[in-house]
């Protein structure tokens, strides 16, 4: 049964993620539905916390339609965060042992009350967000040559491997019109709230409903990654990473 090899690629993808080799796309053709994917993905997150590492929160990815079109998404797709892979501002993120890192510009929620849905609604969101900080989400596939299909991206817990939130910023505040730079060295790549679903608080408001269709909800002090306010853009050791977020202020980090 396809259920009993989901350990085996559970700890290939975890290993690739902890200094081992990529896992080889061909130890994927048996994933063929989400429900074995997020199988996969779960597994790896208990892997984690077996080796001492705790779940602090969740990402949301494919947040746009052009990224949800490339993988042939209906929907958004839901990870993970792990306390061990979130920087201070201000610590230099290190390249080691990432194979193709990409940088996202991204908008994280920090949750004081509990979202436990059905029919969470953006105001929802609002009424149960503490503060939103600026942030850095660091994303790179644990695959040989990336993920090639949605149900490899899910079990690879969406790319997510590092992330990096700037300075909190309390109620009241808006944030669906932000414009945003994302500055790399001399390059700029720029971007808007809106590219993820129209407004950020609706990405959430999402991964409430994911979670409970899966047993689980948000919490209060959960931290949520939005979505992607800008193109995923590729970085290199060296490199000088800026985002402007305008009113939700700026967050800086240094590549090694």
């Amino acid at each position: 049964m396809k259920t009993e090899l989901i350990p085996e690629l559970a700890q290939r993808l975890w290993q690739a993620g902890n200094g081992a080799p990529p896992a080889h796309p061909g130890t994927a053709d048996w994933l063929d539905e989400l429900e074995l994917a997020y199988a996969v993905q779960h597994a790896t997150r208990d892997l984690a916390i077996e080796a001492g590492d705790r779940v602090i929160g969740y990402k949301v990815g494919l947040t746009s339609q052009p990224a949800r079109n490339a993988f042939g998404a209906g929907e958004s797709a839901a990870g993970y965060l792990l306390a061990d892979r979130l920087l201070e501002e201000g610590q230099p993120l290190s390249t080691a042992g990432l194979f193709e890192p990409k940088v996202e510009i991204e908008i994280g929620f920090l949750l004081g009350e509990a979202l436990p849905g059905p029919n969470v609604t953006t105001r929802d969101v609002h009424d149960a967000t503490a503060a939103v900080a600026p942030a850095f989400e660091i994303v790179d596939s644990r695959w040989r040559g990336g993920a090639r299909t949605l149900p490899m991206l899910v079990a690879d817990n969406t790319n997510a491997a590092h992330a990096v939130l700037g300075s909190h910023v309390a109620p009241p505040w808006d944030q669906p019109e932000i414009p945003t730079t994302l500055s790399i060295n001399n390059r700029t790549v720029p971007g808007n709230a809106t590219a993820v679903m129209g407004d950020p608080a609706e990405a959430v408001a999402w991964l409430a409903g994911h979670l409970l269709r899966n047993g689980a909800r948000l919490e209060a002090g959960d931290i949520v990654l939005s979505g992607t306010l800008c193109t995923p853009t590729a970085i290199s050791a060296g490199d000088r990473l800026v985002a402007d977020l305008g009113e939700l202020g700026r967050i800086a980090v240094d590549v090694n």
